[in-house]
């Protein structure tokens, strides 16, 4: 009898991790990002951020990122980062205004500099009173030999609630 338990417990346990292993491969189906006119490679160009303790993630809030330039080479940027917000909706993402007001001048992201810049965005969202998932992307120019080669950048996902 304890041999039939020991085998129908095997038996149990290998169909529900055979179900459970099947249920983690269902994937869901990938939302294209927006092309923007840049090469754009997460985690290549910029390291972004956006730190719990500067934000509260709430749609009607502005929305502040540490982002440090990790591509070994100089990046100059615009007062705005050339920040562009993208929503998600049933037809994939759209982009909305970023409300935010620059007063500085362009600047340069050093790549040897430890700490990142502070970047910051208030995206104009068509309705306040519910949540979103929004793709923020940070856009500079990549400086070789002292010449500006290309637009790069990289972009970081976050929900935001009302």
């Amino acid at each position: 009898m304890k041999l039939y338990k020991s085998i129908v417990i095997s038996i149990v346990i290998i169909v529900l991790t055979s179900c459970r292993a099947a249920i983690g491969l269902i994937e869901k189906p990938a939302i294209p990002t927006p092309d923007i006119g840049a090469d754009i490679q997460k985690e290549k160009y910029f390291a972004i951020i956006a730190p719990e303790g500067w934000n509260s993630f709430k749609t009607d809030d502005v929305v502040s990122l540490d982002v440090q330039n990790i591509s070994g080479n100089l990046i100059k940027a615009a007062p705005d980062f050339g920040a562009r917000i993208f929503i998600l909706t049933d037809k994939g993402w759209v982009e909305v205004k970023n409300e935010m007001i620059y007063k500085n001048n362009p600047f340069s992201l050093d790549p040897l500099k430890m700490a990142g810049e502070m970047a910051m965005v208030s995206p104009e969202l068509p309705d306040y009173s519910v949540p979103y998932d929004i793709r923020i992307f940070i856009v500079g120019d990549l400086i070789e030999n002292g010449k500006e080669v290309r637009r790069v950048g990289s972009y970081i996902d976050l929900k935001l609630s009302p």
